[in-house]
């Protein structure tokens, strides 16, 4: 290269440093921190990550997780499942004669750990416990109490009944093994672009619908097929890499929890109306969905910070809804593929740990609330005479046998399936029937599971946080799956 070819390159190269410059003093304060922070937070795009080794990468391991969790094509029992739940239920079923004893070792282990973690402050135990208080802590206690009363047949016959005791140190059993598991195997789906290129396809519907990220479609169809800890978990995970803010996270998980495909035929089952199935599990997304609209609009949601993990303040601009252009599939594949370069395939081992950290805890949660739920439900009026003032409620929306519809209302707070318990046998109107489980499903706050998983989780929703969700949440749906069901029966 001759001298006249250096300088002629030295001139561009200044020329654009120039122009950059000049670009950068024009920009305003407001868009200077805009492009900062879009430099720290949410979805990356580098386009120079668009490559056959990159996509390839993408292709491979994302496509193991949709196949993982949206593929029904494994055969269990009379039940034609997807690979993850067919993985859960095999793993639940091999361990079934000891699956009890597990569970009451887990959860007095808990207890002693914790008590170790407030006199040695340091290693694991102490991280693992760091957030615990007083009430994590006679949650733990209660559950070692439960457990072993449970498995060893010594106690009160209130907590011994099976439709007490048994049901709450399987449903225990049950949800370790299921966040543990899929929480493991989500990480195909948040860790190797899958989230980041949907995401980023369908953000501009996302953003002004429902005021959130793209992912959040994504993290729905997940507990959809899944669990809601499930959902919880990867919410979670999320907030902690910055996708989500506060706010978006809260709004996530007390929206879009839902519960797995495979419970909504043991809902209709409790009824006895397998008819019901389809119609059931599309109104209950259909209306999740519309909750969601309005959730996130007003308080306690609305109120939540929009602020992500690491401190960052989501501004005005990083909230609008973009436009679908021509160049948006580029975009969303080179969000893929930054995504799985930058992805250590060492996260396929780690993250093994991180969902089992998460299991463990919501096990003692569990344990504690199905046995105390359920003893209130069965052995005390509470929930009939909470439920007397939604009477009058039901009987404006048009639900027929209000008076005994009405305490299966309130009743999903403690376990999802108590309502349908409270209506089983019982000669109601088949809308009635079909209200009850449809709204049993999209109140998604229940201590049994999934509001335990939030509780436990970083995004900072409290207890009562989450009893002003389900009320507000139970309000919204009864008119709109009231409709429903008086059209269809």
């Amino acid at each position: 290269m001759s001298d006249n070819d250096y300088s002629v390159e030295s001139k561009y190269l200044k020329k654009e440093v120039e122009d950059n410059n000049l670009i950068e003093e024009e920009l305003s304060e407001e868009e200077r921190i805009e492009k900062a922070l879009s430099e720290k937070v949410g979805i990356k795009a580098d386009y120079d990550s668009i490559n056959s080794k990159n996509i390839l990468k993408f292709l491979f391991f994302s496509g193991i997780g949709v196949f993982l969790f949206f593929i029904p094509c494994l055969k269990y029992g009379d039940e034609t499942v997807v690979p993850m739940v067919f993985l859960v239920n095999f793993a639940t079923d091999a361990v079934a004669g000891i699956k009890n004893y597990l569970t009451m070792i887990v959860c007095i282990t808990l207890s002693i750990t914790y008590n170790i973690s407030k006199f040695y402050k340091k290693g694991e135990i102490y991280k693992f416990h760091q957030k615990d208080g007083p009430i994590t802590a006679s949650l733990y206690y209660l559950a070692a109490i439960f457990s072993f009363m449970i498995v060893f047949q010594v106690g009160p016959k209130q907590i011994l009944d099976p439709e007490v005791g048994t049901t709450a140190i399987s449903l225990a059993g049950n949800t370790m093994f299921t966040v543990t598991i899929a929480g493991w195997l989500v990480t195909f789906l948040t860790e190797f672009g899958i989230l980041e290129f949907i995401g980023t396809l369908i953000e501009p519907v996302m953003r002004r619908v429902f005021k959130l990220p793209g992912q959040s479609a994504v993290n729905a169809l997940s507990a959809f097929v899944a669990a809601p800890a499930v959902g919880v978990f990867m919410t979670n995970k999320l907030y902690h890499e910055n996708v989500y803010t506060e706010k978006e996270a809260a709004s996530i998980m007390t929206s879009f929890s839902l519960v797995s495909l495979g419970f909504f035929a043991l809902l209709v089952s409790i009824t006895n109306t397998p008819y019901m199935y389809g119609n059931v599990a599309l109104t209950s997304l259909a209306t999740a969905f519309i909750i969601a609209v309005i959730m996130i609009r007003i308080p306690p949601l609305s109120r939540k910070k929009d602020v992500y993990m690491d401190g960052f303040v989501q501004t005005a601009a990083m909230r609008k809804g973009g436009k679908y252009t021509k160049d948006i599939f580029k975009k969303a594949l080179a969000t893929a593929t930054t995504k799985a370069r930058d992805a250590e395939y060492s996260v396929l081992l780690t993250s093994i740990k991180e969902a089992l950290s998460f299991a463990l805890k919501i096990v003692a949660f569990v344990q504690v609330l199905t046995v105390l739920s359920m003893v209130l439900s069965i052995y005390t009026p509470v929930f009939d005479i909470i439920g007397k003032p939604m009477v009058p409620y039901l009987k404006l929306v048009g639900i027929a046998d209000a008076e005994i519809v009405a305490p299966a209302t309130l009743v999903g707070i403690a376990e999802i399936a108590l309502p349908v318990m409270t209506i089983a046998g019982k000669a109601i109107a088949p809308a009635s029937i079909f209200f009850v489980v449809v709204l049993s499903t999209v109140q998604i706050i229940f201590f049994s599971e999934s509001a335990n998983a939030m509780l436990q989780s970083d995004v900072g929703l409290s207890f009562g946080e989450l009893v002003v969700i389900f009320l507000i949440r139970t309000f919204i749906a009864i008119p709109i799956v009231a409709l429903v069901a008086n059209f269809l029966y």
